[in-house]
């Protein structure tokens, strides 16, 4: 990325941030350092697709693209209009959907998609309403096989999500010191019987 783009992203995310800090996880956008370690987590084979809900600025999709996952196999979600414009301009070649995450299912139908491989959460959960947490975390598991894993970013130290609550274990699967904030790579699996 050339140095005028990452001005351009430092400064929509800033902007959207100041608009509505509780819908962005940081003041800054994600590092190379923390979508590096989101991808290396990544579970896909050829022919699978990747969801990843909350776009941002692109950052983590491009750590997904430089790990291999080809443009037309990556799903981007993303809410805020600006952040969707700014996203369809950077990520050609990916499907960038602009929509509600708690609406995973509805949006899918209409990419008629084939399998997701893993389903990424780059929503700031921390301090979201159980029925928020609750709502993204079903439909991500929905709209994989049973058996896949879902995962999320978050600069919380503690799990973004009661797990247990939501039938899930939690673990952390990377800590990414260079990022600034300190960040997580979350791993969620389904409990048995939950």
């Amino acid at each position: 990325m050339q140095p005028s783009e990452l001005m351009k992203e430092g400064e929509l995310f800033f902007r959207q941030w100041l608009r509505s800090p509780k819908s962005m996880g940081s003041v800054i956008p994600s590092s190379r350092a923390l979508a590096r370690a989101v991808a290396a987590e990544v579970a896909w084979q050829p022919g699978q697709y990747v969801v990843e809900l909350g776009g941002g600025t692109g950052a983590i999709s491009q750590g997904l693209i430089e790990r291999g996952i080809p443009r037309d196999r990556l799903i981007v979600i993303e809410l805020d209009g600006a952040l969707y414009a700014y996203l369809k301009e950077r990520l050609t070649g990916c499907r960038v959907i602009q929509g509600d995450a708690t609406r995973l299912d509805e949006i899918l139908a209409r990419q008629e998609v084939g399998e997701i491989g893993t389903v990424i959460s780059g929503l700031p959960m921390v301090g979201m309403p159980f029925e928020f947490q609750k709502a993204i975390i079903e439909q991500g598991f929905k709209a994989m096989k049973p058996g896949r894993f879902m995962l999320q970013y978050s600069y919380s130290p503690i799990c973004p999500i009661p797990a247990k609550k939501l039938g899930l274990e939690a673990r952390i699967a990377r800590y990414v010191l260079w990022n600034f904030p300190p960040a997580a790579v979350w791993r969620y699996t389904k409990l048995a019987g939950g």
